[in-house]
């Protein structure tokens, strides 16, 4: 046993002294995405009746103030890695979009759900976009006092490895209002 653990020893210190190059494996492409969970820091104070839809939004549904910054956060679960998280706001009406990007991630791996925050500011423009590591709980939820709705925005995501592969688009199943809002 002694000499089979001096001859790898040896053999590990003769393939060093070569000076041959590295292969670094490439990341594990982004795959499987999904959106889990969407949630803003602003709710409904009560039921609200969309009357161009026809569509009932219970009280306590998140909404976009769009005179407001508004924190945003979104649930995913992937295979692979990701080094960049897209999210892209869809006007339910007008199909008009806004899209923002995290900063590099450097290749984060994903076994469980992870969260990520990002700031829709006045007019629904995003401003930015970080990985909070944290749940979807993490966000202050406050009831607005008043809101007159505009119309609703879908929620989409779309990750990217550090490779270049990016993963398939994940829609949100409802939209989310958009109002101007009194706190």
């Amino acid at each position: 046993m002694k000499k089979i653990v001096l001859a790898a020893v040896g053999l590990t210190g003769l393939l060093a002294s070569c000076g041959g190059t590295v292969v670094v494996q490439p990341s594990d492409p982004v795959r499987n995405l999904q959106l889990n969970a969407y949630q803003s820091q602003y709710t409904l104070p009560t039921d609200y009746r969309d009357t161009t839809t026809g569509v009932t939004y219970p009280r306590g549904t998140s909404i976009i103030c769009d005179n407001l910054n508004t924190r945003l956060s979104v649930d995913l679960t992937w295979d692979g890695t990701i080094n960049m998280v897209g999210a892209r706001l869809v006007g339910r009406d007008t199909g008009a979009t806004r899209t923002v990007y995290s900063s590099s991630l450097g290749d984060l791996y994903s076994a469980r759900p992870s969260t990520f925050e990002f700031v829709v500011g006045p007019n629904t423009a995003p401003l930015s976009m970080t990985r909070t590591g944290l749940s979807s709980q993490a966000i202050v939820v406050t009831p607005v006092n008043t809101f007159t709705v505009k119309g609703a925005t879908f929620v989409d995501v779309q990750a990217q490895s550090s490779d270049g592969t990016v993963s398939n688009v994940v829609k949100s199943v409802q939209a989310l209002p958009v109002a101007d809002c009194t706190l």
